[in-house]
């Protein structure tokens, strides 16, 4: 009988070492967070077209003018439209991020105020062969639960990806999409395109580019539902430059912002 227990005994520690053992062997190492795309995958830089008195705008007609007139009202409409996801995603690239086992994703959890109103957040990324998967779920106590506010997607190198961004808690239907590549600190492209097909600006785009030399290093594309285009290009450091719409003759400024012959 005593023989009995002890190979019964040993039978068991045989088990559970053999369990333990392959318990620790199917644990998955999530290694480290992956690093989060550049706010500058999100936020266009309006700031040389900035005609806003309250930021020293220039009292002035002509050429410039007009360039700052065309970039003003994608300017006002990304202000208001953009403000939730770029202070969520500014809000999250200073959290740490924890990994999800039963999910099989890293999360970033936090609370944020947004114009006096706390809201939870809640980014994930998904780790995939090519890229990570992100998406942001927004919660406000009594009114929403983990509504997808955004979505998108990077490449495992990090230069380049999009975002799809829903209208509200109300409305999850995808309204903006945001295309973005960062070769360098000088080079890089983003584009914010209406993929809202109710709209009457379905499929209009405003597309940003900065390139590290030439004659004029930055430029804006921007193209109405109608297929009306207005092409703005300028140095950003000497500050001259030109637009054409609808691929007429370029009309000119110069440093002074001042109308010139091209």
């Amino acid at each position: 009988m005593k023989s009995i227990k002890r190979i019964s005994y040993a039978l068991m520690a045989i088990v559970f070492l053999g369990y333990s053992c392959s318990s620790d062997d199917d644990k998955v190492n999530p290694g480290t967070a992956p690093e989060l795309p550049p706010v500058s995958s999100m936020q266009m830089d309006f700031s040389q077209f900035d005609n806003n008195p309250n930021n020293g705008g220039r009292e002035m007609s002509g050429n410039w003018q007009t360039a700052a007139f065309h970039v003003g009202v994608w300017n006002t409409v990304l202000t208001v439209n953009m403000l939730m996801p770029v202070i969520s995603f500014k809000a999250a690239v200073s959290q740490q991020a924890s990994y999800d086992a039963d999910r099989g994703l890293w999360v970033w959890s936090f609370d944020h105020d947004v114009l006096g109103k706390k809201y939870g957040f809640e980014l994930t990324g998904q780790v995939l062969a090519d890229g990570v998967a992100w998406k942001m779920y927004v919660s406000l106590d009594n009114s929403f639960e983990d509504v997808l506010w955004y979505s998108g997607f990077m490449s495992a190198d990090g230069s380049e990806g999009y975002w799809l961004l829903n209208k509200d808690a109300d409305n999850t239907s995808q309204y903006l999409r945001i295309d973005w590549k960062v070769e360098s600190e000088e080079t890089a492209y983003l584009k914010y395109t209406n993929v809202d097909s109710s709209s009457d600006n379905y499929e209009a785009y405003i597309e940003y580019g900065k390139m590290a030399a030439g004659d004029y290093t930055r430029y804006y594309n921007i193209v109405g539902g109608d297929g009306s285009a207005i092409m703005i290009e300028w140095n950003h450091t000497s500050g001259i430059g030109r637009y054409n719409v609808d691929g007429n003759a370029y009309v000119c400024w110069n440093e002074s912002f001042d109308d010139v012959e091209c």
